[in-house]
């Protein structure tokens, strides 16, 4: 039989588990810490060619000759904390400027626990403004008030259950999903990244994080499970980064006025009393995903009449790229629901009217008032 000595774990599994000096349990059934391995080795031998009764090994050294008369040597194997953070995406994940975990802001990661016993795992954040990932660079600030950290409930999903804020006991071998919820400021703008890294320490399992775990000190005890950090560093901690990508419809709103006849019909209309001017605002979205429920608010000037059945059918105001192409100004109610109306001092072209605005896209709102 072989005999293996007992020096604790880190080396009874030195030659299946150490490649080139880097502890890689990878496709290595750990031996759970605790077990007990044993064994005794057996000397046969003969005296001037006469075999003699054989003798059994013993931890004290046995000089009893006959099968049973040694005894075993047995130690308990070490516990190895080692841990493996990964964000799961593989790229950036795509939200916009005021979205929530309801929304879609959500980063996923996944902690295993690589070591042989069950552990926990305390949980924390950082962000890496300036850092590159996915060929991206972190140019924009969450803040870590809006980024909260939420361990699976057990379905693999995140639907808004989930409450642990740690890892209370994972499962030798076994891994957890991750959530970190995002809610992005509206400061975010177009085409801006956030790295965001999450950091598993291991911890005591049961202590909801609380306790971290710590290595044993001084030489080692056979009959004691000592703890060894084997992971990558050798101080029970790991994390991975993974990105928020920012992506937003861009408004450019331009409004121009036009004077189109004055009470003298000049041939080159001036801004005089009794002047109708039409104003036409333009919204250009120049960026990359569309704009919906576009509305426009525009308080109408003082010293001005607003004018009435100057377009189409003698409706009030003229749309181009909008949902209807022209529509009537009613005051006070849009009574006509045709997404146009009037208060005491605002014109106001709402989403019915003007509907999406999709990337790359353009609409104009037009009207006229007359002057005073």
């Amino acid at each position: 039989m072989t005999t293996i000595t007992r020096i604790g774990l880190r080396a009874a599994l030195a030659s299946l588990l150490v490649v080139g000096g880097i502890w890689n349990p990878a496709n290595a059934q750990l031996t759970p810490a605790g077990s007990t391995i044993q064994n005794r080795a057996t000397v046969n031998y003969s005296v001037g060619g006469v075999a003699q009764t054989l003798i059994e090994s013993s931890p004290g050294g046995n000089v009893t000759p006959g099968l049973n008369a040694g005894a075993n040597t047995q130690f308990l194997v070490d516990q190895v904390v080692d841990l493996t953070v990964s964000e799961e995406s593989g790229n950036a994940t795509l939200t916009s400027p005021g979205a929530t975990a309801a929304t879609g802001a959500v980063l996923a990661y996944t902690v295993t626990n690589d070591g042989n016993e069950s552990q926990g795992y305390q949980l924390t954040l950082s962000e890496e403004v300036g850092t590159t990932l996915f060929g991206n660079t972190d140019s924009f600030t969450v803040g870590l008030p809006n980024l909260q950290i939420r361990v699976d409930d057990g379905n693999g999903i995140y639907d808004g259950t989930e409450t642990a804020t740690a890892i209370d006991t994972l499962t030798q071998g076994s891994q957890i999903r991750v959530f970190v919820l995002g809610n992005i400021p509206l400061t975010a703008t177009n085409g801006l990244f956030a790295n965001v890294r999450l950091q598993a320490q291991a911890a005591v399992a049961g202590t909801n994080g609380a306790t971290l775990a710590a290595p044993s000190p001084g030489a080692n005890t056979p009959t004691t499970i000592e703890i060894v950090f084997g992971d990558t560093g050798n101080d029970a901690t790991e994390s991975d980064a993974d990105q928020f990508a920012f992506q937003s419809a861009a408004l450019t709103v331009t409004k121009a006025a036009t004077v189109v006849s004055d009470p003298f019909a000049s041939a080159s209309p001036r801004a005089v009393p009794g002047a109708i001017v039409e104003y036409t605002i333009t919204i250009a979205n120049t960026g990359v995903t569309g704009a919906t429920g576009v509305a426009v608010n525009d308080p109408l000037p003082a010293n001005t009449t607003f004018a009435t059945g100057g377009y189409a059918g003698a409706t009030d105001v003229a749309i181009t790229g909008g949902a209807v192409a022209t529509c009537v100004a009613e005051t006070p109610l849009d009574t006509n629901t045709d997404g146009c109306y009037r208060n005491a001092t605002d014109l106001i072209v709402g989403p019915t009217a003007l509907g999406n605005l999709p990337a790359a896209g353009n609409a104009t709102v037009q009207f006229r008032v007359a002057i005073n």
